[in-house]
């Protein structure tokens, strides 16, 4: 969808909300209280904006009202729609990550409101990716962000950089899907936690010879482990797309972001929901607009 387009079809507050409705309730109207499906609509004149906006809805079964963004990422916001749908668009077409002052000028809101909108548009994006878990043929290394890098810096294991755990489900010898984790640590523990929770069981998976993952693949029980170490020649070849993404990550993150750590995770959510959806185009504007619509609210 391009701009032009966009602007023509969210023009009103109204056309938000329908849009909302339909994204929430395609058939049909679902109280999220107790299921009924009949309902009935309440104008309330104490409502801010009550004139440009969908009437309220009453369930029949339980009498409780809900409007069509309570309980989504837009509930009891003092925002415009018109302007969170723009932030959206802005985000989604924007694949090197859009900064809050960029958000600030384009749709005139001040910077803490856009640093909150942007924070809770990529909690979205998490709560999407954790929805996923990776198959078939599944490489999986770690690598270090942020912190002393050069110089006479530590590098990798020992530094004061986070790790991030890395897993890419390739396909035809190119990466379908990917997860990044950044993790306290990499025991045992720590990362057969993330990897039960993101692996699919049936998976194969592909490491370097790392002892943690072969402790982990022994735990978890895929349903293979191919081992290529790290030193063989072939190791580079074996892991292109695992490289590649780890430093396409890296130049995402301290680009746009800076580096900045405190909120890293965030930042690679982002990165991994486009990478993912990379071959959607103008389509992951529709995309992420339901994904908003779908998740539940978040306190920034």
């Amino acid at each position: 969808m391009h701009l032009l387009e966009f602007q023509e079809r969210f023009a009103t507050e109204m056309a938000c909300d329908e849009y909302l409705f339909a994204q929430r309730w395609p058939d049909g109207f679902v109280c999220p209280h107790c299921g009924g499906r009949d309902y009935s609509e309440v104008i309330s004149k104490a409502r801010r904006h009550a004139e440009d906006r969908m009437p309220l809805l009453q369930c029949k079964a339980c009498t409780r009202q809900t409007s069509v963004t309570a309980g989504t990422l837009f509930h009891k916001t003092k925002t415009d729609l018109r302007k969170w749908f723009l932030a959206v668009y802005l985000v989604a077409n924007d694949k090197r990550g859009v900064a809050a002052t960029t958000i600030a000028r384009n749709i005139g809101v001040s910077y803490p409101t856009a640093w909150s909108m942007l924070n809770k548009i990529r909690q979205a994006m998490a709560d999407r990716n954790a929805r996923y878990q990776l198959g078939g043929l599944v490489q999986i290394d770690d690598a270090f962000f942020g912190g002393e890098s050069h110089g006479e810096g530590k590098r990798g294991r020992g530094s004061d950089q986070d790790p991030v755990i890395v897993a890419v489900e390739v396909e035809r010898h190119k990466p379908k899907h990917i997860m990044l984790a950044m993790v306290p640590d990499l025991t045992r523990q720590t990362v057969s936690a993330v990897l039960s929770e993101r692996l699919q069981s049936s998976c194969v998976w592909e490491t370097d010879g790392s002892t943690t993952y072969a402790a982990c693949a022994k735990e978890l029980e895929p349903a293979s482990h191919i081992v290529t170490k790290s030193g063989t020649p072939e190791a580079h070849e074996t892991f292109e797309w695992i490289d590649k993404i780890i430093s396409l990550a890296k130049a995402f993150i301290n680009g746009t972001y800076h580096g900045r750590m405190e909120y890293r995770q965030s930042y690679l959510e982002e990165f991994v929901y486009r990478f993912n959806r990379r071959h959607f185009g103008h389509r992951l504007v529709e995309r992420l607009l339901f994904t908003c619509a779908n998740t539940k609210p978040v306190n920034i």
